[in-house]
C-alpha cells in the first residue's frame, strides 16, 4: 500500500510526465497485490468483487491526474486476477464473493475474473496511448510485459495466465503497433 500512496502522491504533487511513468510503476507493483487486501478489510471477505475487479481504477480515472496511477493498478490488478483464474479448485475461498449478496457460482467466478483481468489489459493500453508518445509508450509495454512475466511465473496458475496474457498483449500489439516518428 506504500507504493500506491507515493504514486498518488507523484501524480498530485509533481504533475510531469516522466514522473508519472514513475508513478505508473509504483501503481503496477502495487496493483499485483490490491486485490487481496481484502483479507484485511472487515466485512469483507476473501475474493470479494470489490477488490477483485477494477473499481479502484474507476476511481483514479475520476482525477485526470491520477491516470498514470489508473493504468498501472489496472495492469496490476490485471495480472492477479489472471492468476486466480487457474486455482487448483474453482469451489470455497477460489470464488468471487459478493458483499450483502453472496458468492458467484464457478462460471460466474470465472467470467468476473476474466473479464477485470482482460479489462485491465485494455484499459492500461488505452490510458498509456493517451498519456505518453510512441517511443514511451513502448518502453511501458516492455515494462508491463517483464512485470507480468515476472508476477506470472512465481505464482499458482500463473504458467497458464502467462500464456493467455501474452496472446492478450500479441493481438493488441497486431491491431494497434505505436508508430515511431
Amino acid at each position: 500500500m506504500s507504493l500506491l500512496a507515493i504514486a498518488l502522491a507523484l501524480c498530485w504533487f509533481v504533475p510531469v510526465p516522466l514522473v508519472g511513468l514513475g508513478a505508473l510503476a509504483l501503481a503496477a507493483l502495487s496493483g499485483l497485490t490490491f486485490p487481496d487486501v481484502d483479507q484485511f478489510v472487515p466485512l469483507l471477505r476473501h475474493r470479494s468483487a470489490l477488490t477483485h475487479s477494477l473499481l479502484v481504477v474507476l476511481l483514479c480515472m475520476a482525477d485526470r491526474r491520477l491516470h498514470p496511477v489508473a493504468a498501472g493498478l489496472a495492469l496490476g490488478i490485471g495480472f492477479h486476477l489472471a492468476a486466480d483464474c487457474f486455482p487448483a479448485s474453482m469451489r470455497g475461498f477460489a470464488t468471487v464473493k459478493v458483499p450483502l449478496a453472496g458468492t458467484f457460482d464457478t462460471q460466474g467466478s470465472y467470467m468476473w475474473l476474466a473479464i477485470n483481468a482482460v479489462a485491465g489489459s485494455y484499459v492500461f493500453g488505452m490510458l498509456v496511448e493517451r498519456l505518453y508518445d510512441p517511443q514511451v509508450q513502448i518502453i511501458a509495454l516492455v515494462g508491463a510485459l517483464l512485470l507480468g512475466a515476472t508476477y506470472l511465473a512465481g505464482v499458482p496458475g500463473g504458467y497458464r495466465a502467462l500464456a493467455v496474457y501474452a496472446a492478450i498483449f500479441w493481438v493488441g500489439w497486431r491491431l494497434h503497433r505505436p508508430t515511431l516518428e
